[in-house]
């Protein structure tokens, strides 16, 4: 984790590890849940070191985001992608609703405002939700490769 995340450990969960053979959707078994990194002066540099979900970095440039924001309070992680005008909204296992309520939707419905696009499903699976100007609408992505990365399948 790249800063001060206080005791959520949210992405410890959701996103795959390939350094320390973590699947997506399952708790890393380095992370003390609610508290952090077990390994943290050793943990993987690309996928946890520098990792900024967009909470961590909203707060990092000086914003106060709403601590219902907070991935572990909203069942929600949102962070950057690859690609310029894309938000990632990956939900919690057993929660694949919580974008559509609260914290979560206020910051979604904020962000598609400004011509922002996001993407938002659970960790791994290949059928994602894309919100934009547009609207809702199920698309269908690739299946993780190695690094965890999916893109979209031509429609």
């Amino acid at each position: 984790m790249a800063g001060d995340c206080g005791s959520c450990t949210a992405c410890c969960r959701v996103y795959a590890i390939p350094a320390l053979s973590k699947p997506a959707g399952k708790w890393c078994d380095h992370c003390i849940i609610g508290e952090g990194c077990k390994i943290y002066e050793a943990r993987p540099k690309k996928e946890c070191a520098d990792f900024q979900c967009l909470w961590l970095e909203m707060k990092n440039l000086g914003s106060d985001p709403a601590d219902d924001l907070r991935p572990d309070r909203c069942k929600v992680v949102f962070s950057p992608t690859g690609q310029k005008g894309l938000i990632s909204a990956t939900t919690m296992p057993g929660y694949s609703d919580a974008f559509r309520k609260g914290a979560a939707r206020r910051l979604i419905d904020g962000l598609v405002r400004t011509g922002m696009r996001v993407i938002v499903g659970p960790s791994a699976t290949t059928t994602k939700v894309m919100i934009d100007q547009l609207g809702e609408r199920e698309i269908e992505m690739t299946e993780p490769d190695e690094k965890g990365l999916q893109r979209s399948l031509p429609s």
